[in-house]
């Protein structure tokens, strides 16, 4: 087995520990092709790219073992919700887009939370905590992955929840990101004595090298691999999270667990130069905003410029301003709303918001559009702008697996407990982190308004690219609305630049508020394209650090259309790994 050398940035002492850790890990494979493992990988079989290697790992272990991308991408899922635990795990939720190389046809899961069926806004009388157990919502990660595995994968819930078991129990090394997400989140973990036990060392933040275990969260993936994951809805696990939520003051009844359901949903797909891309639908806005925008810029002869200029910049933040709006306006859950999917990914409808934009100059900032001609191909149905934007919650948290098999399956998977270590609470003695997603609710008379049993609404982008109808490109990012900018740079970096994966994931990132005329990006745009951008009416120019974890984690393979050859790429702003065989 062959470890290609990483360039993630670390102490020596860092470096020697980890490198251990990955080599035990990898031992373990008992796999007899030749695997490589770096922030960017080769391979001509199957890849994995997660925000650590060590998920990576556990997702190829099941590779070698014959499972398919659906099962690889659920022990990955279940491994990085151990090793990152700040961005997701068993007490949040998600979003899977899923390619079937049989059938050629592409499906998405949703497993968002739900509010509780006590969550009204008169059940909050100060209005709903972004923290604490009255943020919590009921989670849907168990039921995600149960569900894709059932329906598409190969393997039971107990083998590929082994890795993740193992990490559990034997500890992990902690990152560089992990020990400074640690110590950003110090006061918050401190506060809750099942995280600090976990989390901290006799009150201390860890340091980078230092091994950490949660057996407590090794206890609760054994009781689900002995009982099968339906033990988290039913049963001792679920009434020890109930009785925790309740007795902190949530909402969270033993009535919400019985029939969460993860729900089986048609991808919405668009073209753009080529490319057929299928993302995932309401009640997130990653499939309907990435299109939108996409579509928007074919308008364009974007590669006449550089990829970091301002003109490239200029066109990417108006036709994604316009896009992200739109999503603000429109997107909610569909079993509340009539969410205009058609009508927001249709070309012509593209075409107009293209027309608004002003090649030379920002401009006024935009208003939501009018998608209802195109969904219904007649007479708008609603008028735009009469709910008002409410801006997404800006959260750093958020993780995304992507996955390639031998047989050409394809996952791209996005999970989240929203804010980092979620509601900042977690059910003791189970070692799980609990979700905060009530915080994602907008006000009463919005579409995206609070109600028993609705999903709120986010922006993640779980995104399948095909070429002639077969994978090309499995990507996604987290990072709350900077998700949107984040794929709209990376797919505009490989399809009308030709970049690289590694590439167009390391490539600069910015980032535009939908309600004010704010802009963000890495410092390392340089100084004659941010005063370019002032002239243009960017008024306000924010700059961040030159790989900063404000603007995600990206983690994409690419599949070659004439040779199957699998590039993968690893977000340098997180500790991300690919691996492949």
């Amino acid at each position: 087995m062959f470890l290609a050398k990483s360039t993630w940035p670390a102490s020596r002492r860092f470096w020697l520990q980890r490198t251990v850790a990955v080599l035990v890990v990898a031992a373990m494979l008992l796999s007899l092709p030749a695997a490589a493992l770096g922030q960017e990988g080769v391979g001509g079989n199957g890849m994995v790219a997660t925000a650590d290697p060590l998920a990576s790992l556990a997702g190829l272990e099941i590779l070698l073992h014959g499972g398919n991308a659906v099962d690889a991408a659920v022990a990955a899922a279940l491994a990085i919700g151990v090793v990152e635990p700040n961005a997701s795990g068993l007490g949040g939720e998600g979003y899977m887009v899923i390619y079937l190389a049989d059938t050629g046809e592409a499906t998405a899961i949703d497993f968002r939370a739900a509010a509780p069926g006590e969550a009204t806004y008169e059940a909050y009388p100060d209005g709903v905590p972004s923290r604490g157990w009255g943020a919590v919502a009921v989670p849907g990660t168990v039921a995600g992955l149960a569900l894709a595995l059932e329906r598409y994968g190969t393997m039971t819930w107990e083998q590929v929840s082994r890795p993740a078991i193992r990490l559990a129990e034997e500890g992990f090394v902690v990152t560089e990101t992990l020990e400074g997400v640690i110590l950003d989140s110090y006061t918050t973990l401190l506060e809750d004595p099942e995280l600090s036990s976990v989390y901290l060392k006799d009150g201390l933040p860890p340091m980078a090298g230092d091994v950490l275990r949660n057996e407590n969260l090794a206890y609760t993936l054994r009781v689900l691999a002995e009982q099968g994951p339906r033990a988290f809805y039913e049963g001792e696990i679920a009434e020890r999270i109930v009785a925790a939520v309740r007795a902190g003051g949530g909402l969270l009844s033993r009535a919400d667990r019985k029939p969460y359901p993860a729900i089986g949903r048609d991808p919405p797909g668009g073209s753009d130069r080529g490319g057929e891309f299928r993302g995932a639908p309401p009640p997130v806005g990653g499939g309907v905003s990435v299109v939108n925008a996409l579509q928007q810029l074919e308008h364009f002869d974007l590669s006449a410029g550089a990829p970091v200029s301002a003109r490239t910049l200029h066109l990417i933040t108006q036709a994604t301003r316009r896009a992200h709006v739109d999503h603000l306006e429109y997107v909610a859950d569909p079993a509340y709303w009539d969410v205009p999917v058609k009508g927001l990914t249709h070309p012509g409808y593209a075409a107009l918001r293209a027309a608004e934009i002003d090649e030379h100059e920002a401009g006024p900032m935009p208003q939501a559009g009018d998608p209802w001609p195109f969904e219904y191909d007649e007479a708008a149905a609603l008028a735009p702008g009469v709910y008002g934007l409410i801006e997404e919650v800006q959260s750093p948290s958020t993780t995304h697996i992507s996955v390639v098999d031998r047989w050409g399956n394809a996952v791209s998977l996005t999970q989240t407990l929203s804010s980092f270590f979620g509601a900042g609470v977690a059910v003791p003695g189970l070692g799980i982190a609990l979700n905060n997603q009530m915080q994602n609710f907008a006000g009463p008379g919005h579409p995206n308004q609070l109600e028993p049993g609705k999903r709120p609404r986010t922006i993640i982008a779980p995104t399948i690219v095909l070429h002639e109808g077969r994978p090309f490109l499995v990507v996604g990012s987290p990072g709350a609305a900077r998700i949107l900018y984040a794929m709209v740079h990376i797919l505009t970096n490989v399809i009308d630049f030709g970049m690289g994966i590694q590439e167009a994931i390391d490539a600069p990132r910015t980032y535009s508020f939908a309600t004010s005329n704010r802009t963000e990006m890495e410092a390392r745009i340089p100084e004659p394209v941010r005063e370019e951008l002032a002239a243009m009416g960017y008024t306000r120019i924010d700059v961040r650090a030159d790989y900063d974890l404000y603007f995600g984690g990206a983690q994409a393979i690419l599949i070659d259309p004439e040779t199957g050859e699998l590039r993968g790429g690893a977000d340098p702003r997180r500790a991300g790994g690919v691996v492949a065989y």
